[in-house]
This record gives structure tokens, C-alpha cells and sequence, in this order.
């Protein structure tokens, strides 16, 4: 099941459209922005360029339209860079109606009013089945700005056969997860198995480099304040937990080609499939091919954990931009798409996890691995509220560039963990002071 970072994804550009002709997509989508055509009210939805999820978005697409008269849905394809695309089309107000957009990526829009309040339009019972932390993606004191659809985190893959050979019966649940103490004690016996290296981390890209600030919520740090804008990366627990991952390469138990601006593609699972480790932290996307290439020999346990818990936030959330010229419409289709049954299918079809905590793997019914997938579902619940308020502030996307400069720079052992902290607390004052 993909993470699919924006950054990595749509390298061609792709129209799929549902409930309208050829005709009036074209020209909704290339010389009309969102404006209504001849009595037809045109809605565009965007997303990445992963073939189920746009058959999915097509068929809710046409319930839409017939449950609409006298509407269209146009389903097309993030190209490119995100910010830059989505920039580039605010400026010129030919923005989709309705945007897929990550955690990371909302709050700066949601902040300078690039994407519009729709909280008359999402019923008020679809707050109750969402955990606080997931709500807070699209919510803010002023209103709604996104509904959050499907997640993503990461938990512990291992190599049965390592395991075996080194006879550790790996943990089964989030009361049981290793601690960093006995992770390491594991991943040292790992190591001289491989005879290369222990275990990997499931970064994809330098935008990615936030998926390592669990580790500090894990101490009992945090990224920023309570406030959501103060930098707090030179507490005592987030340079303790910079040291922890300092150690994973000082002392060869990971590779220096798998940071997290190292590289394209997902590193680890590649190490991981060749044998050259025989652990890795990582989200769901690599089950399909491991079941291709390590059928049976692979297995999960919880994410690892310290003093508390914490795991990536993965995953999107629909959001209506303020080039929609029908937002009322526009939201109505989030609210469709967001719903308990179309979120069960959503993520059957696509193998995601669901955002409502009234869905469970049995609900979803998904084609294999139940188990694994219900693992990433509880792991989800040990996600912290304060994470995701920083995650998805106004500033994050800045703040997890300097995140990836100055994190890449201590693992790599160029700066020390106080080091690394002191600069890297300059830099993110930076960003928040304007």
C-alpha cells in the first residue's frame, strides 16, 4: 500500500473523467478553470497518478453526478512538484475544486487562504468517528479545511529467517514493542547475520524527512511548542533521541545510504528484499512486493517505542480550494468521499488504511495480509495529538527542509546531536519569526 509522497509521483499527466463528455472536461480543465459551461456545474478533483485510486474517485465521481443533476466530475492528475504545481494554478485561479493533499502540505494553505472553510457541508456526526489527531488535520478554530481519508504509518518488518537464526521471537503487541534499548540489543545480533547491515528506515525522498520525528515524540520531546509556531528541538529528550539515531550509524547497524536525502525510492525495502538487512521501520507500501518476493518470509511486529509512543502520519486528506466556483458543490463531494461506506471502499480497493476509528481491517475485508493490515490500524492510535498540530501547521513545509539538512548532518555524524540541535534551532526560529 503506497505512502506515494507528492514529490515522487504523476511524472506524466493523466485526465480521468466521470459523468461528463470529452468535450466539457477539456474545457472545464484547460480554459475555464472550475466556471459553470452551458447550465453544467463543473467540479475537478485532483490526485496522484495511481491507476485503483482514480478508478475509485471515477465511480464515487459518477454516483455524484447522477445524485447531481446537472453536474460533472472531472478526476485528474497532480503533475510535478506539489507546491509548485498547486501555486502555479492558485495564481492563475484554475486550482482543482477539490485537492488531495497530505498532512504536511495542508496547513500552509489552509493558513494563507488558499483553501476555503466547508464545515456547513461535512455533517456534524463524521467528527465522532475520527481520534482527535486525525480531525486536527483539517480543523481549526475558524473552521474546517480538509477532511482526512485514508492514513499510513510505519511498524517493524522483519526477516523470519534472521529472526530464527538469532532466536528472537519478535514482539506482538503495542503493550510488548521493543524499546530503543532493546531494539538495538536485536538489531546487533542482526547485523552479524547479514554480515552488512541490521535494519533500515522507510524515508522515500528529502520531503520525507519528517517521518523520523516520531522517535522524538517516542523520548517525550516534541518538534514544536504547545503553541504549534515555538521550535523545541533543544529539549533534552529530542537531543537524546537525535544520539539514538547517531548510534544507528556510528555503529553500522544502518547504512549511510539510507537517510533521508539519500537516494530516490524507498532504500530500505530494497535492503530489505536483498538480504543486505534484516529489519526495517516502514509504512505499508512494501507488502505487495515482498509477498512477490519474500512470500512467508517476512513478518511485522509493532512499531518500536521508548518512554511513549509515536509512528509516521501518513496519508491524505480532501481539501476545496478557493478556485472552486462551486464550493458548496465541491465540499459535498468531500463529504461523499469522506463517508464511512465510500471510505470502506476507498480503502479496499486501494489497500489504505481507513481515517475513521469506526473501520477495522475485518469492516475493510482487504484481499490478504488482515493481520499485518489490522497492526497498521492500531499503530495509528499511537500517533500524538501534538505531532500532528505541528505536522500540520502553517510553517511545516519550511520547517521539514531544515528538518532534513540538519538531521542528515548528525546522523552522518558532521555535527553532534547538540550540535545538530543548536543549528537547527537558528534555522526553524528563521521560518516562524516570519
Amino acid at each position: 500500500m503506497p505512502t506515494r509522497p507528492p514529490t515522487q509521483l504523476a511524472r506524466r499527466g493523466f485526465l480521468a473523467l466521470a459523468g461528463i463528455s470529452l468535450t466539457g472536461a477539456l474545457a472545464a480543465c484547460a480554459g475555464q478553470g472550475t466556471a459553470a459551461s452551458g447550465g453544467t456545474k463543473h467540479i475537478r478533483l485532483s490526485t496522484w497518478n495511481i491507476p485503483t485510486d482514480i478508478t475509485s474517485y471515477q465511480s464515487i465521481a459518477e454516483e455524484f453526478v447522477a445524485k447531481h443533476p446537472g453536474t460533472s466530475v472531472a478526476v485528474e492528475v497532480t503533475t510535478g512538484q506539489f507546491h509548485q504545481w498547486f501555486i502555479t494554478r492558485l495564481a492563475a485561479d484554475l486550482a482543482p475544486d477539490v485537492i488531495r493533499i497530505t498532512p504536511q502540505q495542508i496547513g500552509r494553505y489552509a493558513a494563507n487562504g488558499s483553501l476555503v472553510d466547508i464545515s456547513g457541508s461535512i455533517p456534524a456526526d463524521y467528527r465522532k468517528d475520527y481520534s482527535a489527531p486525525f480531525w486536527a488535520i483539517g480543523a481549526r478554530e475558524d473552521g474546517i479545511y480538509g477532511v482526512f481519508q485514508h492514513t499510513d504509518n510505519f511498524i517493524t518488518y522483519y526477516n523470519r529467517e534472521v529472526m530464527e537464526k538469532v532466536g528472537v521471537t519478535p514482539p506482538s503487541t503495542l503493550a510488548d514493542a521493543w524499546t530503543w534499548d532493546e531494539f538495538l540489543e536485536v538489531a546487533k545480533e542482526v547485523k552479524q547475520v547479514t554480515g552488512k547491515y541490521a535494519f533500515g528506515y522507510g524515508w522515500s525522498s528529502p520531503d520525507t524527512a519528517y517521518r523520523w520525528l516520531p522517535l522524538i515524540y517516542q523520548n517525550g520531546g516534541s518538534f514544536l511548542g504547545d503553541d504549534g509556531l515555538t521550535p523545541s528541538m533543544d529539549s533534552d529528550e529530542a537531543v537524546e533521541a537525535l544520539a539514538f539515531g547517531r548510534k544507528w550509524y556510528a555503529e553500522g547497524l544502518a547504512t549511510t545510504g539510507n537517510i533521508s536525502k539519500s537516494g530516490g525510492g524507498d532504500v530500505s525495502r530494497n535492503l530489505f528484499l536483498t538480504g543486505q538487512i534484516g529489519m526495517m521501520l516502514n509504512n505499508p507500501e512494501s507488502i505487495m512486493q515482498l509477498d512477490s518476493d519474500m512470500r512467508d518470509n517476512w513478518g511485522t511486529a509493532p512499531m518500536i517505542r521508548n518512554v511513549g509512543e509515536a509512528s509516521d502520519l501518513g496519508g491524505n486528506a480532501l481539501a476545496v480550494t478557493k478556485s472552486s466556483k462551486h464550493p458548496e458543490l465541491a465540499a459535498e463531494l468531500v463529504a461523499m468521499i469522506t463517508s464511512r461506506s465510500k471510505m470502506r471502499q476507498f480503502c479496499h480497493d486501494g489497500n489504505w488504511l481507513p481515517a475513521r476509528q469506526s473501520l477495522d481491517a475485518a469492516d475493510i475485508g482487504y484481499k490478504a495480509n488482515t493481520d499485518t493490515m489490522q497492526r497498521f490500524i492500531d499503530q495509528g492510535t499511537t500517533i500524538p495529538l501534538s505531532m500532528v498540530k505541528a505536522e500540520s501547521g502553517q510553517y511545516f513545509s519550511s520547517l521539514n527542509a531544515v528538518f532534513a539538512d540538519y538531521l542528515d548532518l548528525c546522523l552522518l555524524g558532521q555535527l553532534s546531536p547538540k550540535e545538530a540541535s543548536n543549528q537547527m534551532m537558528e534555522a526553524m526560529r528563521s521560518v516562524t519569526a516570519n
